[in-house]
């Protein structure tokens, strides 16, 4: 028995590989299955103001940093700031206060993976256009010894 060739150039092999993988998809859908990219996204909008997991965790390491007096203060969303002409406003997850008296912007993020390019956008833009110091937050791996990454805008 002969095995059959598909030329996949061809426009109606292409359309039915397309509706194949649209297919399989859904599939996968209706019986629970992720794809691995799509592990990344989260699942949905927290409500304003409530935690998700890692806000948690650096909430926690905040609250250790204010006992030994490395911060004076902390606030989760406290403030919202206009980066641009019309609606587009930025909302950093912590604001920190050092005991010298200088404010930072911090932005908490599950990993590099997860910073898209929009969010990229407005931390940058915040940082070039008020006075505070701005930093992204990532937690490090077990395996590296824990903790937390800090990159500055």
């Amino acid at each position: 028995m002969r095995a059959l060739r598909f030329n996949k150039s061809d426009p109606f092999v292409q359309d039915y590989l397309k509706e194949k993988e649209a297919e399989d998809y859904a599939n996968d859908l209706l019986h629970g299955k992720t794809h691995p990219k799509e592990q990344l996204y989260a699942k949905g909008r927290m409500k304003e103001g409530s935690m998700n997991k890692t806000e948690k965790l650096f909430q926690e390491y905040l609250e250790a940093q204010k006992q030994a007096g490395k911060i004076l203060a902390y606030w989760f969303e406290s403030i919202k700031v206009k980066i641009a002409e019309g609606t587009c406003w930025y909302t950093p997850d912590f604001m920190v206060l050092r005991p010298n008296g200088e404010m930072e912007l911090h932005e908490v993020k599950g990993s590099p993976a997860i910073f898209f390019d929009d969010a990229k956008v407005k931390v940058k833009s915040c940082a070039t256009q008020f006075p505070f110091r701005m930093f992204v937050v990532f937690p490090r791996s077990k395996k590296d010894g824990g903790g937390w990454d800090f990159t500055e805008y």
